[in-house]
């Protein structure tokens, strides 16, 4: 495979991650309560009693879970894409 075509597969799979991170993100911090169990929070701007304990069938946790699997992975993209760009790296400190 072309250094080229590798770059863009490395680089489109990183933003994936990297918008999944924010999605889930979103869902741990905006729709699913903090606490145990979402106490206090209602549905329908209030009206209802039911609480929200989960999003997609996944709990709190559970999408907690997703979120620092997605991070580590990210993680290990950000390691490679700046492997595969190391010479311009090198390159760039050189002319500092």
């Amino acid at each position: 495979m072309r250094r080229a075509t590798v770059n863009f597969v490395v680089d489109l799979a990183g933003f994936m991650i990297f918008l999944s991170l924010i999605f889930t993100g979103c869902i741990i911090k905006y729709i699913l309560p903090s606490g145990t169990g979402g106490e206090g929070r209602e549905l329908s701007g209030g009206v209802g009693r039911e609480s929200i304990k989960d999003f997609f069938s996944l709990t709190r946790h559970q999408w907690g879970d997703i979120h620092y699997t997605l991070a580590i992975i990210f993680a290990v993209i950000i390691i490679l894409h700046i492997l595969l760009h190391f010479g311009w790296v090198k390159r760039y400190l050189a002319n500092l």
